[in-house]
């Protein structure tokens, strides 16, 4: 498969309402956590730790580099609109030299952020490339 090929050969696959998109090289934030509250034992002056039962994940980061197709058009294009607030589900496949290696369901994602790293005409080998980036607040994702 080449580079520009739907499903890639390595990276991500990101499959949302009105957007499939070629391989992203980067994931950033798959995290889950929940809360935490404290106490002191007034008798032995101890600290004690509960969850408070809150689940809560982290915003995720997708980066993908731009490579001149018209897929850069299409991601620019979607996330300029999905940054209006529009809650999405959608699904993020990783491949391996073709092997699908995980697959992710998030729930809710809302776009909050788009962006476009530094351009520097003095850059060499990766510095000179140019990455969309996007970040979105989760209410839930699970590996499935």
């Amino acid at each position: 498969m080449g580079q520009n090929d739907l499903y890639p050969v390595n990276g991500w696959l990101m499959e949302l309402p009105g957007l499939t998109s070629p391989a992203f090289h980067k994931l950033q934030g798959l995290s889950k956590k929940t809360g935490l509250m404290t106490t002191v034992d007034g008798g032995t002056n101890v600290q004690l730790s509960f969850s408070d039962g809150i689940v809560e994940h982290g915003p995720i980061t997708l980066v993908r580099t731009r490579d001149g197709s018209a897929n850069d058009k299409a991601f620019a294009k979607f996330f300029s609109e999905a940054v209006k607030g529009k809650k999405l589900n959608g699904v993020m496949t990783q491949k391996r030299n073709g092997v699908q290696i995980m697959k992710i369901m998030f729930t809710g994602c809302l776009f909050n952020e788009y962006s476009l790293t530094d351009f520097d005409t003095n850059g060499k080998g990766d510095s000179a490339k140019s990455d969309q980036k996007a970040v979105a607040q989760v209410e839930g994702w699970e590996e499935v």
